[in-house]
């Protein structure tokens, strides 16, 4: 910024500024008499000459004529009846590129997404990656991709409204449907923060109704005991084990390591996949079924194997061939009632249409562990540690259980050798 000097034999002001040489590149000073006696009158002398000298000024300056083609140029698409929001970009990008060198960040739909989940994946569990997978994929194969290759701007509310309407009409929960446009509309919000729009399409719909949406159930002790029954191989026994004792989601329940084991102090301690990125650990004491189990597991580890369920750890959740369906099968053969299931959806698999829910699944084991837990008097803040459940801020940040507290709720779970023999009846 320029300076003011003044000789000591003179009551006139000098500029003083540097600019940069085109000969060399490298910076130049510059003195040059204001011809202002005015402090005041020779700072703004100065100013101007600084901006001159470097070329601001200058209506010949080689940006200002690259900036007048520009704007010109806009004026006729103008008059022509042609300028659009791609125009506008377009010119924008270039007045950018001449002022300051910089190319403006642009995106199309489908580069934008792929980018956003990129970033996601680097602090997000795999299953809530795979989830915004699902969601921004079930989006673009709507959209096709003519209009995938458009600028993320693009967006109109009404097409985020179009496309949840087809969700509905292809029999979709409200749950699921709002899901999809959730995580979609996370993706607008980050690119909103980076300047890139400044529009949300989804932000400007409400939620649909969720009354379809199917509420999980649990399952009965004499329910959990027909599933062990009907469990083919003892690594299934003990993965239906692990869960409607610990409440263990089943990619945690499937997964489960050694090195999460105590049985010394009958304690399991790990941080699930969903809340990895949170750091948040569970401590679960171990019900007397469960310990016995791991106990005879112990005995058949083979040296340097890491999982408590060697084969099944290895095995995909989802698929024709997953754990889920493989489960469901065994549902099947312990003539376990799976519950009501949602709406039929018409399959397309173009559009990605989902699949049939019931109220009973493997998700029915976390659900039961915690009812067991609350039908024996176990409080709300205990049942919160044990399942890794925070729905309230204040209770993660002030909550600090006491282990022996844990330990007690745990003994109040039943014990399946105890369990009648005979099945009761199950509402669907």
């Amino acid at each position: 910024m320029a300076s003011l000097r003044k000789r000591k034999d003179s009551a006139v002001w000098w500029a003083q500024f540097y600019i940069v040489d085109p000969a060399t590149k490298q910076l130049k000073q510059i003195r040059k008499s204001t011809g202002q006696t005015s402090k005041k009158a020779a700072m703004v002398a100065a100013v101007e000459m600084e901006r001159s000298a470097q070329g601001v000024m200058k209506a010949g300056s080689d940006k200002a004529q690259r900036a007048k083609a520009v704007l010109a140029e806009a004026v006729a698409d103008i008059e022509r009846e042609t300028f659009t929001t791609l125009s506008a970009r377009k010119y924008l990008a270039k007045l950018l590129a001449i002022a300051t060198g910089e190319e403006m960040p642009a995106f199309t739909v489908t580069s934008w997404l792929a980018e956003w989940l990129r970033r996601k994946s680097r602090d997000s569990s795999k299953g809530t990656i795979d989830r915004y997978k699902k969601s921004l994929d079930t989006f673009t194969k709507w959209l096709g991709d003519a209009r995938n290759d458009k600028p993320l701007e693009s967006i109109t509310v009404a097409d985020i409204r179009t496309w949840r309407e087809l969700l509905q009409d292809q029999g979709r929960a409200g749950k699921t449907v709002n899901k999809y446009v959730k995580d979609v509309g996370a993706a607008y919000r980050a690119a909103i923060r980076e300047g890139l729009v400044n529009f949300n399409p989804c932000a400007a719909l409400e939620a649909v109704s969720t009354d379809d949406s199917l509420e999980r159930k649990p399952f009965s002790i004499a329910d959990v005991t027909a599933l062990l029954a009907a469990a083919h191989t003892e690594e299934w026994r003990g993965l239906i084990l692990i869960a409607a004792f610990t409440g263990l989601r089943l990619g945690d329940a499937a997964q489960l390591k050694w090195e999460s084991i105590n049985l010394e102090k009958s304690l399991i301690t790990l941080i699930p996949s969903k809340t990895k990125r949170k750091k948040r650990e569970v401590q679960i004491p171990l019900q007397p079924d469960l310990q016995e189990f791991l106990t005879d597991q112990l005995k058949k580890r083979q040296s340097g194997c890491a999982f408590v369920l060697p084969d099944l750890s290895q095995r995909n959740i989802n698929g024709k061939s997953g754990l889920s369906v493989r489960f469901t099968k065994i549902m099947e053969n312990a003539g376990v009632d799976r519950g009501k299931a949602s709406r039929s959806i018409s399959p397309d698999e173009a559009l990605g249409a989902g699949r049939t829910v019931h109220e009973r699944g493997f998700h029915s084991l976390r659900h039961t562990f915690t009812s067991w837990l609350r039908t024996a008097g176990v409080s709300e803040e205990d049942r919160m540690a044990l399942t890794g459940h925070s729905t309230r801020e204040s209770h993660a940040i002030y909550s600090h259980t006491d282990a022996e507290a844990l330990r007690k709720a745990i003994t109040k779970l039943p014990k399946l050798e105890n369990a009648e023999t005979k099945r009761q009846p199950t509402d669907s």
